[in-house]
């Protein structure tokens, strides 16, 4: 999030589905103006990141919109990738890859004792792959020494790009409340 914030410079509409990817977003990306930062709140609506980029690009087609989201997120409604092609709508769409639904992954692992049910997402689909095929350009980043650049190099591509941006697998967000307990008692 810090290397998107800086490939920015801030300037940018960012919209986020729900989960760890949101929560990072909420810590990293500094908003210094209103009505930058579109999110469901507390929700929990997975797939709303890529149709409020592609709503809020098409009100604001002069400015710089992305999509923060998660790899499970973003399957929830990928195919509107085709939209965003066909009409011209360059969102850009970074998709924190980790392999899991990891809000819920993480909820898993600290308050159920790792015992893991259907948060796995495996290797598939390829993004990159799946973004070419919708008619936009994809690109992957895994070295983050060069993030910040590969980032300004994806926000300078014209038309909708898809970024699968791989990130360690079990990495957890924080602070967060356990269920039942106040916020006084949050963990991290």
């Amino acid at each position: 999030m810090q290397a998107l914030y800086e490939a920015t410079g801030g300037d940018a509409i960012v919209s986020t589905d729900i989960g760890q990817h949101q929560m990072w977003a909420a810590q990293y990306f500094h908003f210094d103006r209103p009505r930058r930062w579109v999110q469901s709140g507390g929700l929990g609506t997975m797939g709303f990141g890529l149709p409020a980029a592609m709503g809020a690009k098409v009100g604001r087609p002069d400015d710089q919109v992305i999509c923060i989201s998660g790899d499970g997120s973003f399957q929830m409604n990928s195919q509107e990738l085709a939209t965003c092609a066909e009409e011209g709508i360059a969102v850009k769409v970074f998709i924190v890859n980790n392999g899991y639904l990891g809000m819920v992954r993480q909820w898993q692992e600290l308050f159920w004792d790792k015992r893991y049910s259907a948060v796995d997402m495996g290797q598939y689909p390829d993004f990159v792959k799946l973004a070419d095929a919708m008619g936009c350009t994809g690109m992957r980043f895994t070295d983050k020494t060069t993030l910040v650049d590969d980032m300004r190099e994806a926000l300078a591509t014209d038309g909708p790009v898809v970024v699968d941006v791989r990130v360690t697998r079990e990495e957890n967000v924080y602070p967060m409340i356990q269920p039942g307990a106040a916020a006084r008692d949050m963990v991290g």
